[in-house]
């Protein structure tokens, strides 16, 4: 019988820690993706200080707007609805963000306007007709990541 529980609680020991191989909860940075009707276009990484066993990324870019503007247009329509959604970055592995905290916004002469993001990640592109920055910012316990584009609103 001392064997038998011996047995048993190795055995209990063993499945116990088969749960921690396999799974790797150490995200790296996601992709922000800006789903328009029928395209969807990766916005370019800006800054990002993100911290994690795995990884530590820091990168600073001082003009947000001078470095937007140099990036391909994206055109969108006065008052379209688009969606953000963020996917597991191919590189560096994992897809768990805990609770992040994401806002949107267009920049435009040092100006900036909040736009409001639903819980489904959608938001509305303003009637103003121009070109704009636009900035998302993410934010969760491993960092902070920023992304822009160059938007053309029609």
């Amino acid at each position: 019988m001392n064997h038998f529980f011996k047995f048993m609680i190795g055995l209990l020991f063993v499945f116990s820690l088969t749960g921690c191989f396999g799974e790797d909860y150490d995200v790296g940075v996601p992709t922000a993706h800006l789903d328009l009707d029928l395209v969807s276009v990766q916005l370019t990484e800006a800054n990002i200080r993100w911290n994690t066993a795995s990884e530590d990324v820091k990168q600073k870019i001082e003009d947000i707007e001078k470095f937007a503007s140099s990036l391909d247009e994206i055109k969108v329509f006065s008052g379209q609805k688009v969606s953000l959604e963020f996917k597991e970055n191919e590189k560096n592995g994992g897809d768990i963000w805990t609770d992040p905290t994401i806002t949107v916004a267009l920049l435009k002469d040092n100006k900036q306007i909040e736009l409001a993001l639903d819980d489904s990640g959608e938001f509305q592109i303003p009637t103003s007709k121009g070109s704009y920055v636009l900035e998302v910012e993410f934010i969760n316990s491993a960092g902070n990541a920023q992304y822009v584009g160059n938007i053309l609103i029609q």
